[in-house]
């Protein structure tokens, strides 16, 4: 992972740091508005359909009120199920991001010490949104065309950027009937907890980072943008 300071985010190649690091931590010392939230150029944005800040809907709130609401939010990687190569997102602590931290593991590393890789090279994951997602993160329409596209990776991915092969599974998001617990239990030797500080940006990979987030009580919101990596 990299560590920069906001001030220096128009003199760092970020896209660049990205794909180098998976994952980058951007310190900030102020509290950002939506534009200069939305003025971190990164790639293609997503467009999202629920919980937007910004009328072109760019932005979502994950808060308690928001996406995810306050529960548990299980090991996944983001648009694990989507088609198009939205696979970088944003987080930005808007409020209270402290009240619970984000875990994170460096799937490219969990790969790399896995010792059966002739397991996960032959094994393939099919995934769909959670069921409790249904209603609150997507309309009828958007539900059919993910069910048509049949998102399916094998365990072992190549990155299509970097050519990296990675460990993937998203067990938030894995329809099969495969049992991945001893695959997490292999990830979690490598988690890297990320206690949110005050306007604490965090840039990352999907494809690489694999992540979660445990129940919390209060009024807690993050903002985030998915973008084309």
């Amino acid at each position: 992972m990299l560590k920069v300071e906001y001030d220096n985010l128009a003199s760092t190649d970020i896209v660049k740091e990205l794909h180098t690091h998976g994952l980058i931590i951007v310190k900030c010392n102020k509290q950002l508005t939506l534009e200069e939230f939305k003025n971190i150029k990164l790639g293609k944005p997503l467009i999202a359909k629920r919980h937007t800040l910004d009328d072109e809907r760019i932005v979502q709130y994950v808060s308690d009120k928001g996406a995810f609401g306050s529960g548990d939010v299980d090991w996944h990687n983001d648009w694990s199920y989507g088609s198009g190569n939205y696979f970088g997102t944003m987080l930005y602590n808007y409020k209270n991001g402290h009240l619970s931290a984000t875990d994170f593991v460096d799937m490219r590393h969990a790969y790399e010490t896995y010792q059966d890789k002739d397991y996960l090279q032959s094994t393939t994951g099919n995934y769909f949104p959670p069921k409790d997602l249904h209603e609150t993160h997507f309309t009828p329409r958007m539900l059919k065309i993910i069910e048509k596209a049949k998102v399916s990776r094998k365990f072992a991915h190549t990155h299509h950027i970097t050519g990296d092969t990675v460990m993937y599974i998203s067990p938030g998001t894995l329809q099969d009937e495969i049992d991945v617990s001893e695959l997490v239990k292999h990830c979690e030797q490598y988690k890297y907890e990320h206690n949110w500080q005050d306007n604490d940006i965090l840039i990352y990979d999907n494809l690489r980072y694999m992540h979660r987030r445990n129940a919390f009580e209060g009024e807690r919101e993050l903002w985030r943008t998915q973008f084309w990596v």
